[in-house]
């Protein structure tokens, strides 16, 4: 679907509760006009090779009421990620997961905590770091990840059980 074709079906579209567009509509003035159209636009699922931080500026600038977004299978760097958390104060649901070398920092998970749902992939695999974005990959199943990382998923893990 082009632009205009998408401008022009959103137009009509104004209890629209959620959507999913593809990398080429993350534009600033396409999502400023979804959100004039669609006020109880909450959800966004985002299929885009790569995500960064100019992708994450330009959603949560437009739709900064967002409750629920989801971008898997995607590459998304650690910087985009804070950014969508920081920026997206209303957001409860957020899903990164399908790219199973996600940015996920210690950072990123304290500011995550305050998320009702966040999905990512760890490849956590048996009580342990099978590869870890801190310390790189650990390959000896019987050894864990022995960085903060690591600590601070077992804690937050322990709070939601």
């Amino acid at each position: 679907m082009d632009e205009e074709t998408f401008r022009t079906a959103v137009g009509k579209l104004a209890f629209l509760r959620g959507m999913a567009v593809d990398e080429h509509l993350i534009r600033s003035e396409v999502l400023v006009h979804v959100s004039q159209c669609c006020a109880s636009l909450k959800e966004l699922s985002v299929f885009s090779e790569f995500v960064d931080e100019d992708v994450a500026s330009v959603i949560c600038k437009s739709l900064p009421s967002l409750r629920k977004l989801e971008i898997t299978e995607s590459v998304i760097s650690s910087q985009a990620i804070i950014a969508f958390i920081d920026g997206l104060k209303d957001l409860e649901h957020f899903d990164i997961s399908g790219y199973e070398n996600s940015a996920i920092t210690d950072v990123v998970l304290q500011k995550a905590s305050r998320l009702k749902v966040f999905i990512w992939n760890s490849r956590f695999e048996l009580g342990e770091f099978m590869d870890c974005s801190n310390c790189g990959e650990d390959w000896l199943l019987q050894r864990s990840c022995e960085c903060m990382l690591d600590r601070k998923v077992m804690e937050w893990l322990t709070e939601l059980s």
